[in-house]
This record gives C-alpha cells, structure tokens and sequence, in this order.
C-alpha cells in the first residue's frame, strides 16, 4: 500500500428526519441500498443511522478523489456494521478492488460524522 487519500464529512440529522418515515422513499433508495436501510429502519434512530451512512459516502468520496480515482454512485458506497457493530466500507467496484478503507462514524442529538482513510 503506498497511497492513502483521507475523508471527512458531518451532517445534519435534521436533514434526514422527514424521510425516516418510509424505507420506500424515493430519496433514501437513490442514496443507500438495501442491506443499508434495512438496517437503518431496524432502530428507532432511522435519521441518525441515515445521517451518519450518508456522512460515510460522502467521506469514501472524498478519500476516493483524494487517491485521484473517480467518484461512484452513492448507492454502490455500502456501509455494513460487522457482528461486533464495526462498520465496513462494502465497494465492489474494479476500479477500486484494491482499495483497503478504514472508518469510524459518531453522531450525538443533532449531528453525525465520518471519517475515512483509503489506501491503495
């Protein structure tokens, strides 16, 4: 591994509020797939499990192009808790096999964060 692009993003859980009311939302079946929202809408904290996965494609974006590698479709982007609650970035991509990423995600009452290192 020699390169290593990093990423962050923060977002308003706010944001996320109204379309936590459908798994079927337009919106949320663009961004996130369904392993994602199964997951997401399995808790009563659907915003903050949406914001913060939404804040983890944005931060793999952003690590991607900071390796100069091009952007994907948000929905391709899969962030998967392990068994132990670890989240994993899922990117089957060729493009990008060869890409190793480390994440951490956080929110609190308002607000959800990610950060990311992709090494390549």
């Amino acid at each position: 591994m020699g390169a290593v692009g990093i990423g962050v993003d923060i977002e308003d859980i706010e944001r996320f509020a109204k379309n936590s009311k459908d798994i079927n939302d337009p919106f949320l079946k663009k961004i996130f797939s369904d392993n994602e929202l199964s997951y997401c809408f399995a808790s009563e904290a659907v915003a903050s499990r949406l914001a913060v996965r939404y804040a983890a494609k944005e931060a793999v974006t952003k690590a991607l192009c900071s390796l100069g590698l091009p952007p994907t479709e948000y929905r391709l982007i899969e962030i998967i808790n392990d068994k132990n609650g670890c989240p994993h970035v899922i990117l089957n991509k060729t493009e990008y096999k060869k890409c190793i990423f480390h994440i951490t995600l956080s929110h609190c009452e308002d607000k959800a964060i990610a950060f990311v290192i992709a090494m390549r």
